[in-house]
């Protein structure tokens, strides 16, 4: 018959390795709905590096698509003032409110762009504070078992 002691580390051992393998799937999980593909990879390391460039490539795409749409926006806003300085006076009023709109979706724009990719390359850092969280309760757990707190 095996002892208490050596049952006990014995069924440590194995509760502490599940967590790790069971850990990384729960975690790694990308909700985003991104369309980089599932990792094959049997490792929590190779997954997590994964999830982090496919958050990588979406920041960059991100940053290319807004750039973009305020390229397209400056222009229109540039057309405008063309047609502003060349308009006749009754039809300037209507042309200044329409550049100071697009002025202001421009700058309403900008600002949703620096509230994304902050919330974007935030992500990462909390990706690693809820496994580092994860660890540290699977080892309280662990040594609540040993010490027979359960």
């Amino acid at each position: 018959m095996i002892n208490r002691s050596t049952f006990r580390s014995v069924l440590s051992a194995g509760l502490m390795v599940s967590a790790l393998v069971v850990a990384p799937n729960v975690h790694a999980a990308d909700t985003t709905g991104t369309t980089c593909q599932k990792s094959t990879g049997s490792d929590a390391v190779s997954r997590l590096a994964q999830r982090e460039d496919c958050l990588n490539s979406r920041v960059q795409k991100y940053k290319q698509n807004a750039q973009l749409d305020q390229q397209a926006r400056e222009k229109k806003i540039a057309d405008l003032k063309n047609k502003y300085t060349n308009a006749p006076a009754n039809e300037r009023a209507k042309l200044a409110s329409r550049i100071q709109n697009e002025q202001s979706k421009l700058t309403s724009a900008r600002d949703t762009q620096v509230k994304r990719l902050q919330n974007l390359q935030n992500q990462p850092a909390q990706q690693q504070e809820r496994v580092n969280a994860l660890g540290k309760k699977a080892r309280s757990d662990v040594g609540n078992f040993l010490n027979g707190g359960l």
